[in-house]
């Protein structure tokens, strides 16, 4: 062991000398960039651990964590971090790389076989004033069954971090060893990261002249020219907008989404990742940032996007730092006259308030520290929050006062307001994930309204899943024939409740698509075509399938360290009816990510296919030793009990279920009518009720009330829940004939 420090020492320094290298290759020409790329997040992205690099207190610093001391200290010039290993015993672990600048810095170790893991804890990187300067846990809460515990895949870098954090990233996973073997080109964000390959522009600066557009494959330097503002309000360039792809290559690392395969180039970002739309897990109703979501899906939502404004009109794109301070970022074009008074603002000038970003980039703060801005430089709308219950910039602020109260003193400063009170893409949005009636009508305007941003009306069609019409139909087919990749992307997804041939003759385009992963994902909607007794395709339309489906298995293996890919890789087989080869995947799963609740519950399902329910009951019982809090598994396996006619199994099952997913209107439901099969009819009323509280839109819940009540003899409620469901589902004899038995029974009982 007395050999580690030196070794860590020398391994840094080998990983260290590209960057010099590369550096030394852009500083002759351009110092300037270099000089402010130094100083950036990207040139920090990742470094070795040494003395120089690392932010964080290692003089013999503790802190407590899981009920013991984590130390963290200096040894022969090595920094280490002893925390509790997997089994509780204190653990010494050097500190092999940083990661991350400020506000925070965190730290990785190497768990072996190439898998680099980052340290439960971060440094706070902020000054004593700001509260920073200090050891804390990242994740406090994460247990070993968790995600983003430090064991997990959650928090490897290998396949969470290293992409975006260094140049030229090679994952290299071996399944077979369950092992990486990933190396990069250089340790951090270099100039090649975004730039792409270097070789053509420097032959054109050694004066090449027969090398088109200074060298560079793509386009990132051009920026949209500064706006001025038009007699009628309205904004105009000030020379003509020069296209640029620069966002694109800020998207593949600023943005969420799923990667196919190790980058090849800078700027192909809808070719080698699949972005995530606006949805309910990533966004606000409105499309407000709720998870992390890192820029890109909210700047595509902004009239900035639209207009043709770049990153680099805000940023230095070296230094990543604004280029002029507070308000001027946006006075810069909006002018200071009319935009930087309280006029405008409402606020006495340098309080808070009085700063742009206050009310149209409002900032959730991630990992305890990190304030990051919504970048879809919205205009605050309280009135919506009354609707829909997004946030609202001014009560963000003003949290003791109502939405109310900011809806009033908006009209007050700003009385002939275009925003206040008008239609907002949000409503069809609550509608769709409150399953309200009307709300496929609602979501097919926005999706063929070209006033909308694309990934609006993209999210649009996506919620038309949860709808299938005419109105959902027309707006599918439409979306397939447009030339805009965030759309036929969603289409894919609205067209999965229509029977596969329907989907066919919908979909079937998009197997010829440019962008691989709308061709793989329409070839995952298509795949059971493949298998279909009612018809078959012929040679050529096989061959087109064959070929699109074979990519989108390349992209599960390319994740294959991860359980998910494992598990859709045996959802296929399973939908191609090859339940063996089905059966191997979710084993596969298990074996290389046991925490992953759905391969459990899919191998289960496929053991019930198979009249099993012993092996049904045993795989969910494996995966209730990994992690106990599993809804999912619990519910399943009470199903298994139900089906085994062992009802009191199944109800503590069910009662584990409902209760660790409280918000889980299904497994109330289902707990509320096992509970109901028993007799136990108070304890199923007050079940139903709960379900009814999180899902009033839910028919079924409503009619399971309304008998409840009628049984019960309290005709009053019994009505008022049949009244919900006449509401839900219009126009039904059945229920009106319902709501008439309960009027003549309570008219009978007074």
């Amino acid at each position: 062991m007395r050999f580690l420090p030196l070794l860590i020492w020398l391994y840094a320094l080998f990983l260290a000398q590209p960057i010099y290298a590369s550096e030394q290759a852009c500083i002759s020409c351009h110092q300037s960039q270099v000089q402010d790329w130094q100083q950036s997040d990207h040139f920090h992205a990742m470094e070795p651990a040494t003395t120089a690099t690392v932010l964080g207190n290692f003089d013999n610093q503790t802190l407590n964590y899981q009920n013991q001391q984590a130390r963290f200290y200096t040894e022969n010039k090595t920094l280490m971090i002893t925390m509790p290993n997997l089994q509780g015993k204190l653990t010494n672990y050097p500190v092999l790389y940083t990661f991350g600048y400020q506000p925070l810095q965190q730290y990785m170790f190497d768990m072996g076989q190439g898998k680099i893991q980052l340290f439960p804890f971060a440094w706070d990187s902020r000054t004593k004033e700001q509260g920073g300067q200090r050891w804390f846990v990242l994740h406090p809460d994460q247990k070993q069954h968790d995600l983003f515990h430090w064991s997990q895949m959650g928090q490897n870098w290998n396949h969470m971090c290293a992409d975006c954090h260094s140049t030229d990233f090679k994952k290299q996973f071996d399944l077979k060893t369950n092992s990486f073997k990933s190396t990069f080109s250089e340790m951090n964000v270099s100039c090649k990261a975004c730039h792409g390959d270097t070789k053509q522009h420097l032959s054109w600066a050694h004066g090449d002249t027969q090398i088109k557009d200074k060298g560079f494959a793509v386009n990132i330097n051009k920026k949209t020219p500064l706006f001025v503002r038009q007699a009628d309000g309205s904004m105009k360039s000030a020379e003509p907008i020069q296209s640029s792809e620069q966002v694109p290559v800020c998207a593949t690392c600023h943005s969420r989404r799923a990667q196919l395969g190790d980058r090849k180039e800078p700027h192909a970002f809808l070719t080698q990742f699949q972005p995530s739309l606006i949805t309910p897990e990533l966004y606000h109703v409105d499309g407000q940032v709720w998870d992390e979501d890192y820029v890109w899906g909210s700047f595509q939502q902004s009239k900035m996007f639209e207009a043709g404004v770049t990153c680099s009109n805000c940023h230095n794109p070296h230094s990543g730092k604004l280029k002029l301070p507070g308000n001027q970022t946006c006075t810069q074009c909006h002018t200071s006259e009319v935009f930087n008074t309280p006029t405008h603002h409402g606020h006495k000038v340098d309080t808070a308030g009085s700063q742009c970003v206050d009310c149209h980039m409002p900032a959730t703060t991630f990992m305890q520290v990190d304030a990051r801005r919504d970048h879809s430089f919205r205009v605050p709308r309280p009135d919506l929050t009354l609707k829909t219950k997004a946030p609202n910039a001014c009560n963000s602020c003003h949290e003791d006062k109502t939405p109310q109260w900011a809806v009033k003193n908006i009209k007050q400063w700003h009385p002939n307001s275009k925003f206040i009170g008008s239609e907002h893409f949000s409503l069809a949005f609550h509608a769709a994930d409150n399953r309200l009636p009307n709300s496929s009508s609602m979501l097919t305007k926005i999706a063929q309204n070209n006033d909308f941003p694309d990934i609006i009306r993209a999210s649009a069609l996506s919620r038309l899943a949860n709808t299938p019409d005419n109105n959902a139909v027309v707006a599918i087919v439409r979306a397939v024939k447009e030339n805009e990749p965030l759309k036929r992307q969603a289409a894919i997804e609205a067209a999965m409740p229509y029977d596969i041939w329907q989907r066919w003759r919908m979909l079937n385009s998009l197997l010829d698509d440019s962008h691989r992963y709308i061709r793989s994902e329409a070839a995952r909607a298509l795949a059971a075509i493949l298998v279909e007794p009612s018809g078959k395709l012929n040679n050529a339309d096989t061959k087109r399938l064959t070929n699109a489906l074979n990519e989108y298995k390349q992209s599960q293996v390319y994740q294959a360290e991860r359980g998910f890919s494992h598990t859709n890789l045996g959802n296929l087989a399973l939908e191609l009816n090859k339940p063996e080869q089905a059966k191997a995947h979710y084993l596969t799963a298990i074996e290389v990510e046991n925490i992953f609740i759905p391969s459990y519950v899919n191998l289960a399902d496929l053991y019930r296919t198979q009249g099993d329910e012993k092996s049904t009951q045993d795989i969910l019982q494996q995966g209730l030793k990994i992690n106990a809090e599993a809804a999912d598994l619990h519910y399943a396996l009470a199903m298994s009990y139900v089906r085994s006619q062992n009802k009191s199994a199944a109800l503590t099952h069910l009662q584990e279920a409902a209760t660790l997913a409280n918000d889980n209107a299904s497994y109330s439901y289902t707990y509320a009518l096992l509970l109901q099969d028993i007799g136990q009819m108070d304890r199923s009323l007050a079940a139903l009720q709960h379900a009814f509280k999180i899902t009033p839109n839910n028919p079924d819940i409503s009619y399971s009330l309304a008998q409840a009540y009628l049984a019960k003899k309290q005709y009053d409620l019994a009505l008022r829940y049949a009244k919900n469901l006449a509401q839900l589902v219009p126009g039904n004899q059945q229920i009106q004939q319902f709501i008439q038995q309960i009027q003549t029974m309570q008219s009978l009982n007074r």
